[in-house]
């Protein structure tokens, strides 16, 4: 009976549908302009129209207080984790964790609604939608991974030039995230999904206990809380976020993330009297001069949304068809007041809505306020309000 249940919640809210074949626009598929449109509208929803970005972007990006994304991707919309269930429920594979995971959604729904219980199964059980989204994926087969790696391949090899003379545990790890997200599946075998959850007791008929037992479970035995194991499956729900995304998402989110890493370790490790001089340089507020570890996070972001700029600027430059391909995003995102450059600033600007306007505006977005692309895709005029020979 729960598994009728189970089946017909599904089918209640999903019906699949298949692409027997993807239609291409240019070097854009159906699908992706599709997204892209999608994005746009999500955007144009979360932008505050009333405010003038080049007074305030805090005001601009966050005074709706509907930011959409973060560095490392966002809750999948409720058709994406209805779909990704329901791939899961059809999976032909059968296992105990997977059990596990249909009991307590079971459970969820006799108190909670469908759409709560989606967004808790995911929370609560991401290793297994890690299983599905990386199921059969391998870079000779998904468009996604590949370019998901092209960006990856130049971040580490730029950091690797810059930082030649630092030795650092951090780039041996990336090297070997960078080999083994090649083929993302192998961190998530049945075998070590059962073993994930193998103490973990789930009862159908008791949601308030699962969610106990759940909450324990990843304080204390879940392997996917830390390590390269967490990190993998950050990636993968990433990479089925991120799918036919331009790639103005990939350079605002993924590379900043990367860059903020490396700079974390790097700029903590640096001789103080020179960073002090060069903090002087910036003059930040006094409220930010007063706290090391604001002036600290000010350089960190500078040197994360410079970089990570940059990358994206070099990408466009490296090959002409890259350009065709945003002249031809910019054309459809022109018809939402929006281009690549904004989506770029937007995404970016919107990680940090959650620490209010003053720390947004005076650490977070130094970089934004010294970019000459900045002031020119709003066209505010340009008036750099920070010295980029200071750092």
């Amino acid at each position: 009976m729960w598994t009728v249940l189970w089946a017909a919640l599904l089918c209640a809210v999903w019906v699949g549908s298949t692409e027997a074949q993807i239609a291409f626009k240019g070097h854009l598929s159906e699908l992706r302009i599709k997204e892209l449109n999608e994005l746009a509208l999500r955007l144009e929803h979360s932008i505050n129209p009333e405010k003038y970005a080049c007074d305030n972007y805090f005001d601009y990006v966050c005074s709706r207080n509907r930011p959409l994304f973060s560095i490392m991707g966002h809750m999948p919309q409720m058709t994406d984790l209805i779909q990704l269930l329901t791939q899961l429920q059809n999976d032909p594979e059968q296992f105990e964790a997977k059990q596990k995971l249909i009991d307590f959604f079971i459970s969820c729904n006799t108190l909670k609604s469908l759409q709560d219980c989606y967004r808790e199964t995911f929370e609560y059980f991401k290793p297994l939608f890690g299983y599905i989204i990386t199921k059969d994926m391998n870079e000779a087969t998904s468009h996604e991974l590949h370019d998901f790696l092209k960006v990856l391949n130049r971040v580490t090899n730029r950091i690797k030039t810059m930082f030649s003379s630092y030795s650092s545990p951090m780039w041996n790890r990336l090297d070997t995230y960078k080999t083994k997200f090649k083929t993302p599946s192998i961190y998530f075998y049945v075998g070590d999904l059962n073993r994930e959850y193998a103490d973990l007791r789930i009862y159908r008929e008791s949601y308030e206990h699962n969610l106990r037992n759940l909450d324990l479970h990843r304080r204390r035995n879940s392997t996917y809380e830390f390590g390269v194991q967490r990190t993998m499956l950050d990636w993968s729900l990433y990479l089925h976020q991120s799918r036919n995304k331009p790639m103005s998402y990939y350079y605002a989110t993924f590379t900043v993330h990367l860059y903020m890493t490396v700079f974390n370790i790097t700029e903590r490790n640096r001789d103080f009297t020179r960073f002090r001089e060069q903090v002087e340089c910036l003059n930040l507020p006094q409220y930010v001069n007063v706290l090391d570890e604001a002036r600290m996070l000010a350089v960190i972001y500078l040197q994360s949304f410079r970089h990570a700029w940059k990358d994206y600027n070099d990408w466009l430059a490296m090959d002409p068809v890259q350009q065709q391909i945003d002249d031809h995003e910019n054309t459809i995102l022109r018809a939402y007041q929006l281009s690549n450059k904004r989506l770029f600033f937007t995404l970016y600007a919107q990680n940090f809505c959650e620490f209010g306007k003053e720390l947004a505006e005076h650490v977070f977005y130094l970089g934004l306020k010294e970019s000459p692309d900045f002031f020119m895709s709003y066209s505010c005029g340009y008036q750099r309000e920070t010295d980029m020979r200071c750092i």
